[in-house]
């Protein structure tokens, strides 16, 4: 059941912006505020077509290191299969079920455009815009409605906003038009009763690729496709928001992250928001074209998110030198990481540093070494502690290469470290994706380590106090106490939490409350284990 009919689309009352989501009614910490059954635009990365549904987006483990993990962890991906549609032979599908289910609502209307032999994959955004554009064409009387709904959005619905991205970014229009006039020219350039389709696919095209939210898995940080919905897209931006979004596969939501009144803006966020406020404000600008002037925003660059453990004119020797090499190799971005302070030069070398980071971290490339070798140059550097980005993104970034290398006596520590260390200081809801995502990775990292080929393992740990099966309740409580709040038992990730616990419990003969009990007498030795995680321990 959606929630839509809480919720209202009107001029936002943040200077400067167009339309805005608002609340009709009071909403409490974990209240569904808009769902939606699937987004009007959901469209796989190229590297993702086929190994991922094109219509739920669950995505099957090919690696056999991973699948094999996978299925030991009892995640999704591990039994997942995906059989590529015979006509173009381009995406796939998990189930007959989702294949139909696309081929009604939109594959007919792209599945000989891209089955043309050596042409090239068409970017998700161009195949987005043909879907649409085929919609319209079979059924003009109910989709203008959808196309209306989506070109009354920024930057198309505004007579400037085209003007205003050209102005800013002229590559970044010429991009868009070249995108929407390719999605013109592969629907077969046919007018649609009496409408310029050209016209229509460049601004349909520009509304999308300037509105789009990533898609990615609960269960894992793999960056699976983009999403657009005129309806979810209606929330603006805040650094400080008060509701987040959760993709539930292929359904998606919007849920309070705290007490929302009626009458008040729903915000969530666009970027990254525990990021430094010149990084903020540089990747709104890039890819929303916006300075934001929320709450946050207005302190500038003097919060915790912005400050480091020393002076950057104390940097030792060795960092000092390292820097400076890398201020020459990431000129051209120092822009975006740099802090105003007393000493330019200073501020230039540790934002260079965190060029460097960065450049680790959008590498989809970059090995288990180079991000080790990235947080130690961070912490080591005693510039960064362990809370400030870029740092807490390389430890999940990491985590994530420890699964896949079938490190999970490492991964286990550093998730431990994330939950008790890094993420409460960053997201303050217990049931924050994040926070909640990590726990469960946990979870099945401990269920790995008390399995038979981890046995000498298990019984050391135990002999310096760590009961690893009593931790593994500990977390396996966590994750489902707080799912409800985020994510819900009906989805994808909450059926595999909730019947993971209801399988467990089926087979313990001591009351839930004593388990509790006896977690919370462990807790702090296990705490412990986080602080004990250092550079040299990674």
């Amino acid at each position: 059941m959606t929630a839509n009919g809480d919720v209202e689309v009107k001029q936002s009352r943040i200077p400067g912006a167009g339309k805005g989501l608002f609340a009709r009614k009071t909403f409490s910490p974990g209240d569904i505020v808009v769902a939606v059954d699937r987004p009007l635009v959901a469209e796989l990365e190229i590297d993702r077509m086929l190994d991922t549904c094109a219509w739920c987006f669950q995505r099957a483990a090919t690696n056999p290191t991973e699948r094999s993990m996978a299925v030991s962890m009892g995640l999704p991906n591990g039994s997942t299969d995906i059989k590529n549609c015979t006509g173009c032979q381009r995406v796939g599908y998990c189930s007959k079920s989702c294949q139909s289910k696309a081929w009604k609502r939109e594959h007919k209307h792209e599945c000989k455009i891209i089955s043309v032999k050596d042409r090239p994959d068409l970017p998700p955004g161009v195949r987005g815009a043909i879907k649409i554009l085929g919609r319209l064409k079979a059924d003009p009387k109910t989709e203008i409605t959808h196309v209306h709904d989506i070109l009354n959005l920024w930057p198309a619905g505004d007579p400037n906003g085209l003007n205003e991205i050209g102005a800013q970014d002229k590559k970044r229009l010429d991009d868009l038009h070249l995108l929407g006039q390719a999605a013109w020219h592969y629907c077969g350039k046919q007018n649609i009763d009496g409408l310029d389709p050209q016209s229509i696919s460049i601004r349909l095209l520009s509304n999308i690729m300037t509105n789009t939210f990533i898609l990615s898995s609960p269960l894992d940080d793999i960056n699976l496709g983009i999403g657009f919905d005129p309806l979810i897209c209606s929330a603006n931006h805040s650094c400080d928001p008060n509701a987040s979004m959760a993709f539930n596969q292929p359904r998606h939501e919007i849920r309070a992250l705290r007490t929302i009144k009626a009458g008040e803006e729903i915000l969530i966020k666009y970027v990254e928001v525990t990021n430094p406020f010149n990084v903020r404000q540089a990747e709104l600008k890039e890819s929303y074209f916006f300075n934001c002037q929320c709450t946050k925003c207005a302190k500038g660059a003097s919060l915790p998110a912005d400050g480091f453990l020393e002076r950057p004119n104390d940097l030792e020797n060795e960092y000092h030198k390292l820097a400076d090499k890398l201020v020459d190799q990431y000129e051209s971005r120092l822009s975006k990481f740099v802090i105003p302070g007393n000493d330019a030069k200073a501020q230039r070398r540790v934002a260079a540093m965190h060029a460097k980071a960065c450049a680790v971290l959008e590498s989809g490339q970059a090995t288990l070494d180079e991000v080790k070798e990235a947080i130690k140059m961070c912490i080591g550097s005693k510039m960064w502690r362990w809370t400030r980005q870029p740092v807490p993104l390389l430890c999940r970034r990491l985590l994530t290469l420890y699964l896949e290398s079938g490190s999970i006596y490492q991964a286990f520590r550093l998730g431990v470290k994330l939950h008790f260390e890094i993420l409460p200081a960053l997201y303050s809801q217990e049931f924050y994706p994040d926070r909640l995502v990590n726990a469960w990775a946990v979870s099945t990292f401990i269920n790995v380590l008390c399995g038979p080929a981890n046995q000498e393992l298990y019984q050391e740990l135990a002999q310096g106090g760590l009961d690893l099966r009593l931790i593994y309740f500990g977390f396996l409580f966590y994750v489902h106490d707080h799912t409800p709040q985020m994510f819900g038992f009906d989805t994808p990730v909450g059926k595999v939490i909730n019947s993971t616990y209801r399988q467990i419990m089926a087979g313990v003969s001591i009351p839930e409350a004593d388990i509790r009990q006896r977690i919370e007498t462990i807790w702090p030795s296990l705490e412990a284990v986080a602080h004990n995680v250092t550079i040299s321990s990674l």
